[in-house]
C-alpha cells in the first residue's frame, strides 16, 4: 500500500478535483450534496399515487417519467401531471401502478387527445379533482371519457393562465406524421419476433385504443405545447409530439429560450437517423439546460422501443450546454430550481 504523510489531504484534494471535473461536463447530470434533498428523491413511488411530496420550503423539483409521454412534476407540495395514459395496452411493460392508484394532483395538462395520452383522464380527474388543461378537442374528448365538465380548462395558442401555483403558456404545436406503411412494417416485426395476442389480450388492447379521439384535426388543431413557469421563474417546456415547428412553437421559444428543462416526445422511427432529424430541431429551438425524453418506449404490436443514444450523441456534439438523462419508470429526477445549480440534476435514483 502507498503511504504518504499527507495522504488525507491528498485524498480530499483529489475528490475535489473529480467533482470539479464532473461539473465541467455539461452533458453529464451532476449529483451533489450542496442542495438539501427531499424524501421524494429517494422514493420510487410517484407523489400522485401516495409517495412523498416535496416540502413547501424546498427548491427541488422532482420529475418522474411514468411511461409514454406521461410525466409527474412535484414541487413545493404540489403535483402536476403531464398526460394520463396509465392502464396501457396488453403486454406493455408494467409501470408499477394503475390509474385507480392516481389520487393526488393539482393540475393535469394533456398534450392531445390520442388514446395514449388521454385514456385515463376520466378516472384520474374524478379521483384527484384537478383541473384538466388542453385544447378544445382535448377537453371535448376528456368529457366523453368521464372528466367532470367543470374541471375542463380550454386553452388556445398564445394564451396564458395561472393555476395551482403555476403559470401555463400554451402554443399550438403540430402532431408528428409518419410515412405510409410504417405501422404495418412494425406489426410484421412483432409477428416475426413474438407470438400473437390471445383473445383476451386483443380485447384489452382494443378497449384501451377505443379511448380518446382519432380526429384528423388533432394533427394541426388539437396538439398543444406547454410552457410552465414555477413560482421562482424556473421554466419547463413540454411537447407531447414532435411535429414540424410551428409559429406557436417559435413564439413559445421567445418566452422560454434556454428553458431549464425541456421534455420532448420521440416519434416512432426505429431508424435512428430518421428519428434524430425529427426530434432534434425542437430541442435546438429551445436550447434547454436539461433534456428529458418521452414517448420512446414500446407500444406493443405497433411501436418498438427506440434508442436514445444517437440523439444524445448529437446533443453532446451540437448542444454541449444541454444535459440529458434517460430515466426509468418512476425514478425520481431531482432538479435544482434556483441558485448556481439551477437546471442541474442533483440526484437521480435508478
Amino acid at each position: 500500500m502507498l503511504h504518504h504523510p499527507n495522504w488525507a489531504l491528498l485524498a480530499t484534494s483529489f475528490a475535489a478535483f473529480l467533482l470539479s471535473a464532473c461539473a465541467s461536463v455539461s452533458n453529464a447530470p451532476i449529483v451533489s450534496a450542496k442542495t438539501s434533498l427531499p424524501e421524494a428523491c429517494d422514493s420510487l413511488v410517484p407523489a400522485a399515487t401516495g409517495g412523498p411530496l416535496t416540502p413547501s420550503d424546498s427548491d427541488v423539483a422532482v420529475f418522474r417519467w411514468l411511461g409514454n409521454a406521461n410525466y409527474e412534476i412535484a414541487y413545493k407540495g404540489r403535483i402536476y401531471l403531464l398526460d394520463t395514459y396509465f392502464d396501457r395496452k396488453a403486454r406493455s411493460r408494467p409501470l408499477g401502478f394503475e390509474a385507480k392508484d392516481v389520487k393526488r394532483a393539482d393540475l393535469i395538462l394533456v398534450g392531445h387527445a390520442h388514446f395514449d395520452h388521454i385514456s385515463d383522464v376520466g378516472i384520474v380527474s374524478q379521483q384527484t379533482g384537478a383541473p384538466v388543461v388542453g385544447s378544445a378537442l382535448t377537453i371535448a374528448a376528456a368529457q366523453k371519457l368521464g372528466m367532470p365538465p367543470a374541471q375542463g380548462v380550454t386553452m388556445v395558442d398564445g394564451q396564458q393562465i395561472q393555476r395551482a401555483g403555476l403559470t401555463v403558456d400554451a402554443a399550438l404545436a403540430r402532431h408528428s406524421t409518419i410515412q405510409p406503411g410504417l405501422i404495418e412494417a412494425y406489426a410484421n416485426v412483432y409477428k416475426v419476433e413474438v407470438r400473437a395476442d390471445t383473445e383476451l389480450e386483443a380485447a384489452v388492447t382494443r378497449a384501451v385504443m377505443d379511448k380518446g379521439s382519432n380526429a384528423p384535426a388533432i394533427i394541426d388543431q388539437g396538439t398543444m405545447a406547454w410552457g410552465l413557469t414555477l413560482d421562482n421563474g424556473f421554466k419547463v417546456v413540454v411537447f407531447s409530439s414532435a411535429g414540424t415547428i410551428t409559429e406557436g412553437d417559435r413564439r413559445l421559444a421567445r418566452l422560454y429560450q434556454n428553458a431549464d428543462v425541456a421534455i420532448v416526445a420521440y416519434q416512432p422511427h426505429a431508424v435512428a437517423s430518421r428519428q434524430v432529424e425529427e426530434t432534434f430541431p425542437l430541442i435546438e429551438l429551445f436550447q434547454p439546460k436539461l433534456f428529458l425524453p418521452a414517448h420512446h418506449d414500446a407500444s406493443f404490436g405497433v411501436w418498438l422501443d427506440l434508442g436514445l443514444e444517437p440523439l444524445f450523441e448529437k446533443l453532446r456534439t451540437e448542444l454541449p450546454n444541454t444535459a440529458f438523462l434517460a430515466p426509468l419508470y418512476r425514478s425520481p429526477i431531482c432538479v435544482a430550481t434556483r441558485g448556481d445549480q439551477r437546471g442541474q440534476v442533483i440526484h437521480y435514483r435508478n
